[in-house]
């Protein structure tokens, strides 16, 4: 009976060890959260006095918008774990970060768009009215001379981990203008760097995006006009980011080389762009180990 009860107790604090891990991680996300949202309200408070998003603001959002993001990538995973979220916390965390990503997007657009910012004052003089704020232009762009990306021989099919080296890249032709890890900003001083979560192209503006490997579609999300899709491969998952259109639904099957958008324009540069991210257990991985290698 004296052992019986032993294992007893070991098991509660086994189970309480487990409910307190988890209260951390959600209290961690919270702080997280609430850091965040603090930082775009500083940013905000600037806006309703100056008027303006200054470029070092659009870094700072640039940097908060990847982190709610990676936090919302998080929460999606957590929330297949069964017990982990309740149904009243899920709500909460997609209300909160909702808020936060619109926020965020609406500031950048501000930054985007300076002629709307501003009300028109009245003069009263006999100028004639001022002319009316041109409509918003892309720069006329040089040519750029995409590569061709190399293609997979493999059968590319079961175990996404078994194609190391394998997978064909999203895009038939592009340049990869961002690899994996931390860069530095241009421009914005020494110390103010990104963090890219995964590699980004540039392509034509509207060139197909395809899948990778074959898998489910989890999430097809849409933010400031551009489309956000995740699919999962077992214990993998990748991410298309500022597509400028989607061609599939949340819960449908995809095959390797299946269309799954197109490429959207990029409002910094004007060009294409395209944000491809590879995860394994909620944990990134560097896209250019798994690509098929380009030869020299």
């Amino acid at each position: 009976m004296f052992k019986i009860k032993n294992w007893l107790w070991v098991g509660f604090v086994l189970i309480s060890g487990t409910g307190f891990a988890q209260d951390d991680i959600k209290t961690t996300l919270r702080k997280e959260r609430a850091t965040i949202l603090n930082e775009v309200n500083e940013i905000q408070r600037t806006y309703n006095s100056t008027r303006t998003v200054s470029r070092e603001a659009m870094v700072q959002l640039t940097t908060l918008n990847r982190k709610i993001e990676g936090q919302e990538r998080y929460i999606v995973s957590m929330s297949r774990q069964p017990g982990f979220f309740n149904l009243e916390e899920s709500q909460d965390n997609d209300r909160e970060v909702g808020r936060i990503k619109k926020a965020i997007e609406t500031l950048r657009d501000h930054y985007y768009h300076p002629e709307t910012d501003a009300p028109p004052v009245a003069k009263q003089t006999n100028e004639p009215p001022p002319e009316p704020a041109p409509q918003r232009q892309y720069p006329t762009l040089p040519p750029q001379h995409h590569a061709a990306f190399p293609v997979s021989n493999a059968a590319l099919t079961g175990d996404f981990g078994l194609y190391r080296g394998q997978i064909p890249y999203p895009l038939e032709k592009g340049t990869v203008t961002q690899g994996f890890g931390r860069f530095k900003i241009e421009g914005s001083g020494p110390d103010i760097v990104g963090d890219n979560p995964g590699c980004t192209f540039s392509a034509p503006v509207n060139t197909p995006v395809k899948a990778v490997f074959e898998g489910d579609v989890i999430s097809v999300s849409k933010l400031g006009g551009m489309f956000y899709v995740v699919v999962r491969h077992g214990r993998y998952v990748t991410a298309y980011s500022n597509l400028a259109s989607s061609a599939v639904v949340k819960g449908s099957k995809v095959k390797t080389g299946q269309m799954i958008g197109t490429v959207g324009r990029d409002d910094e540069t004007g060009y294409g762009k395209l944000d491809f991210i590879l995860m394994f257990d909620d944990r990134n991985l560097d896209p250019k180990t798994w690509f098929v290698p380009m030869t020299q």
